[in-house]
């Protein structure tokens, strides 16, 4: 018989009665909550793309590799997301491909908190490569039927669903539904094997610290035919979105460490090194996984509007606060082109200057005026008065708060900025009510000009 290693045999099978491998181990779940739970596409506002590629038990040859695409496409206006994914696995001479598209949608619960559906639908693709196998019999039947028949391909259906609030989220995904058969032929011999069906289950919780730092437990449960259970956990310090550091462990005892940056924002670079506990630690040898996740808006694409994130901005603006004026629009321009209601062109600008520590401020200052003129001096990291704020954008930064309070302007909407200390994030609201159905309504006297409001309430 053909020896295929003793990794190899525990994760593809013996040949006759044969079980398909049990999927992809990603240590940096928490990277990308969508490359575990598809309908996670709709946790952010901003489209993005997620890279993944790990190489597990570096001391054993034919050992699993996995190098993971994942892109989220978000359609805030109409509560929507779809998504791409492409997975390689490579396990000794075994290739799997998974290629999905992912539909989900938004439901909104409360003010803070929503729940998100999806569904999946894509291929299975496994190939043999007889060049990367070890021998013990040329002439093994099955064997030989499994590395020489052509690739087979099947179809496959994923079910997932996805809630998050500012600072907690939980997900849970079912995976190969139609649990799909493989058949191999190779003249008159046969194999064959059912894949495992995955279910998968993530949950992890933001606490922040203080103003800078933010603690992130988070857990990932995975399990394959209802049966076998995998699950591992990972706890990390987060300094302002920028640099983080955090442990790992799993239901094995293999343990590790990971860390993390953001060179730039929209860009977040990560690693992790994994050892195996006592003996396993001589047999398999260590693991590395490389990650990284760049928003789209990183590359010269713009940004999703509306709707709240919980980690990223919804700002629309460049780097000057004038709003999208990619195709040479003036600073006054709507979304046609023609200026309409957007009060004076640049050159027609009159300069004035004025300090806004309030909303009130900005409306004494009036429109038609030079954005330059518009100070916006930090506001104190106080939790903000109790109520129901209707709010254009969510951002991590103050600056580019104040960079949409001056787009807002241009489209003569004036806004202001509040900062909420629970999940350390600043919000950019048009309009302060006291009670639900006032801002409710207050939403749809913003419709033409600030799509996309939703309303914040601060308890």
């Amino acid at each position: 018989m053909k020896k295929i290693t003793i990794l190899t045999c525990a994760i593809v099978g013996a040949v006759g009665n044969i079980f398909g491998q049990m999927g992809a181990r990603l240590d940096q779940f928490y990277m990308d909550h969508a490359a575990i739970i598809p309908a996670a596409i709709t946790r952010t506002n901003e489209g993005y793309a997620s890279l993944y590629y790990n190489k597990l038990f570096m001391d054993v040859p034919g050992a699993p590799q996995h190098t993971l695409f994942n892109s989220a496409m978000p359609l805030p206006k109409s509560n929507t997301a779809f998504g791409l994914m492409y997975m390689k696995e490579n396990i000794a001479f075994s290739e799997m491909h998974n290629a999905y598209a992912t539909y989900a949608y938004n439901v909104g619960i409360t003010s803070n908190s929503k729940l998100a559906l999806g569904v999946s639908v894509g291929v299975l693709s496994q190939n043999f490569d007889p060049s990367k196998a070890i021998f013990y019999d040329d002439n093994d039947a099955k064997i030989t039927a499994l590395m020489f028949s052509p690739p087979v391909v099947r179809a496959d259906l994923r079910a997932s669903a996805y809630f998050r609030t500012d600072r907690f989220f939980t997900g849970f995904s079912v995976t190969r539904l139609p649990q799909p058969t493989f058949d191999y032929s190779y003249y008159n011999y046969a194999a064959s094997y059912d894949l495992q069906s995955q279910a998968n289950f993530i949950m992890g919780y933001d606490a922040p610290i203080d103003d800078n730092f933010t603690l992130k437990p988070a857990v990932h449960v995975g399990m394959y035919n209802w049966d076998y259970l995998y699950y591992q956990f990972n706890v990390s310090v987060d300094y302002d979105d920028v640099v983080w550091m955090g442990f790992g462990v799993n239901n094995i005892w293999q343990a590790g460490f990971n860390l993390g940056f953001a060179p730039q924002e929209d860009i977040k670079v990560s690693y992790s090194y994994t050892v195996p506990d006592g003996q396993q630690r001589g047999l398999l040898g260590p693991m590395h996984e490389f990650t990284t996740r760049i928003g789209f808006a990183a590359l010269g694409a713009g940004k999703g509007k509306g709707g709240s994130s919980d980690d990223d901005d919804s700002d629309d603006e460049d780097e000057d606060g004038n709003g999208k004026n990619k195709k040479g629009k003036g600073d006054g321009d709507d979304e046609n082109g023609d200026g309409e209601g957007q009060g004076n062109s640049p050159s027609e600008r009159i300069k004035k200057d004025v300090i806004v520590k309030k909303i009130e401020d900005l409306e004494g200052f009036g429109f038609g005026n030079d954005t330059s003129g518009i100070q916006l001096p930090p506001i104190p990291k106080l939790k903000p008065e109790p109520g129901y704020y209707l709010v254009a954008g969510l951002h991590a930064s103050e600056e580019k708060a104040n960079l949409q309070i001056k787009s807002l302007y241009l489209k003569n909407v004036n806004a202001f900025k509040v900062y909420d200390p629970r999940n350390k994030s600043f919000y950019v609201f048009l309009k302060y009510f006291t009670n639900e159905k006032d801002a409710n309504k207050g939403t749809f006297y913003f419709e033409g000009s600030v799509p996309n409001v939703w309303v914040r309430e601060i308890r």
